[in-house]
This record gives structure tokens, sequence and C-alpha cells, in this order.
């Protein structure tokens, strides 16, 4: 339940309105961004809890968090200055707005139009502290040790709920990277999933199409049965212009 959690945060805080994002500064550097921030956290995550001396995991995982995010927004600047140097319009305050905050500001300002007033710092909690502390609590929570049915002691990632390794927990652990497959994959090659998306609205296809090939103006138009019922009716109670005998004699 902690990783559900921890899913649906990153959705709402990174993944909302993530196609304008896209747009506005190029799939690279938000990609970017985003795996400056959760691999330094999941950097950290492996130094803590990987290193058997507690004292030497504390200092190292702290390293490790700050030089990671160093150097990934060290890329991330480079990149923006690249999209800059194209795009001269761009102000580097734009930019790191819509990289940092603009999204999950949208969904405040969309929330907010439903459930009343709602500060700013939630976004910035949904986004910058919330998902990495979770992350950093499924890590700590897979790195605790529990006793298994032998009577020995073994990490409960992989010996969860004391069920046996296969099928259950290769099965587990299995639907978790197919689960983020899916969602990698789609930021990477979005294309791959075109043969999912909806068809089109009939009506926008005849639109679409009469666009395309117009009709010629003489052409007939098709009538429904309904509608040709209707003028039979239209005529039938239409009368008979009436002839005066002065203009039959003539």
């Amino acid at each position: 339940m902690l990783f559900v959690g921890g899913v649906e945060c990153f959705a709402a805080g990174w993944i909302y309105n993530i196609e304008e994002q896209i747009e506005r500064l190029g799939a690279t550097i938000v990609i970017a961004y985003m795996t400056t921030t959760f691999g330094s956290v999941t950097l950290a995550c492996a130094l803590w809890f990987g290193l058997s001396n507690a004292d030497n995991a504390v200092w190292a995982g702290f390293v490790g968090l700050v030089a990671f995010y160093s150097i990934g927004m060290a890329f991330v600047t480079f990149l923006m200055h690249k999209k800059k140097q194209a795009n001269p319009i761009l102000t580097w305050k734009g930019m790191y707005y819509d990289l940092v905050m603009r999204n999950v500001m949208d969904l405040r300002r969309d929330l907010s139009e439903v459930v009343g007033y709602m500060p700013s710092v939630w976004g910035f909690l949904v986004k910058h502290f919330i998902p990495q502390c979770i992350l950093v609590l499924f890590a700590l929570g897979a790195d605790a040790n529990i006793t298994d049915s032998s009577g020995n002691e073994v990490k409960e990632f992989g010996h969860y709920g004391g069920y046996v390794t296969r099928p259950y927990q290769v099965l587990g652990i299995l639907i978790v990277v197919f689960t983020g497959f899916l969602f990698f994959s789609s930021l990477v090659y979005p294309k791959m999933y075109d043969a999912m998306q909806k068809p089109e609205d009939s009506v926008e296809t005849k639109k679409a199409h009469s666009s395309i090939h117009p009709e010629p103006e003489n052409a007939p138009k098709e009538t429904s049965a309904k509608e040709d019922v209707e003028a039979q009716q239209v005529d039938a109670e239409e009368p008979e212009e009436m002839v005066e005998p002065e203009e039959i004699l003539a």
C-alpha cells in the first residue's frame, strides 16, 4: 500500500499535464530532471540500507544524494541552455518554473475550482517532498529484517508475508517491474501505444472526409426517409392555385 500511495503521489505531482511540459521544454529535459530527482534518492537509499557499517552508510548516502543531484541538475541546466539558444524568447525564470512547479500548480488550480482554496505549499509537498519520503520509507521497509518459517532472520524484500519464492514472490516483483516498464516506455517511445487509442468519432470522421473531398455544388443531396415523408406532407397541404374564368376564356 505504501508503494501504491507513492505511485499515486508521483502521478499527481509529476505526470499531470506532462504533455504540456514536454511541449514547452522537450522530453529530454523533463526526463533528465525526473531521473535526477529520483535517481539521487534511489542512490542514497542503496547506500543507506546497503552498506553494513551504519556510520559510513549515513554519510555515504548523503554524499551520494548531493553529488548525484548536483551533477544531474548541471546536465539539466546545460540542456536548458541549448534550448534557450534555439529559442531566445524563453527566459530562465520561466523555464525553471515550467520544469519545477507549473504542472503541479496547474493541478492545484484545477482542484481549487472544485474543493476550494488550496495553499501553494501543497503543490510543493506533493511534488518535491512526499514522493521522495515514500521512496525512502519503501526502501526502509524492504530492508527490514523478519523471521521466516524456519526461524532464520531474512530481509523482508523477497520474503514478504512468508510466502514461498516461486511463484508468489517472483510474481509480485515482476508485476512491479512490468508496471514500471509500461510507464517509462510510454515516456521514451509513446508511439508504441498508438494502437490503444480510442478511434475517432464518426461525426468528426465525416467532417474530415467532407473537408478533403468536398461534394460538387450541383450534386443531389441525400435525404432520409423521414425528410421525404415530411416533404410529401407539405406538398399535400399546399392549396392548388385558383384559375379565374376570364383567364380561361382568354
